[in-house]
């Protein structure tokens, strides 16, 4: 398995117009190491890990997050008008455990209103294919 056959299965399953997934290092950092969406979107350098809700409960518990609307995105990202910019308003962020270490996140976002909190566990599903990628 790998990203792309990731991203297709989450395509068939729940669809999604932007894919990423993030990498949690042990040193605090973050990197985007998949991404769909390469021009709004790059693979990038890592960055340290801020501390808000969003990385207090996805990457240190262990919790998704979804938001299905504006509020939702503009609650967990410093970059929400730039999601909000690519008509994208709805997001299931998933993380990639090992145990209970979070290795990253695998991230899924379309257009607001496009989730539904039962899609969650088709994402939590694919996050557990994911652990051999980060």
């Amino acid at each position: 398995m790998n990203f792309v056959s990731i991203g297709a299965e989450a395509q068939g399953r729940f669809g999604w117009k932007l894919f990423t997934a993030m990498r949690y290092l042990p040193s605090g950092e973050v990197e985007r190491v998949y991404t769909s969406n390469p021009e709004a979107y790059p693979l990038s350098g890592r960055k340290p890990r801020r501390d808000t809700p969003w990385s207090r409960q996805v990457l240190v518990r262990g919790e998704p997050y979804y938001a299905n609307d504006a509020a939702g995105i503009r609650f967990a990202f410093e970059d929400a008008e730039k999601i909000l910019g690519l008509g994208l308003g709805a997001v299931m962020n998933v993380p990639v455990k090992e145990g209970e270490r979070v290795l990253g996140t695998l991230n899924f976002l379309r257009e607001a209103g496009g989730y539904s909190p039962d899609k969650l566990e088709h994402a939590l599903a694919l996050a557990v294919e994911a652990r051999q990628l980060l």
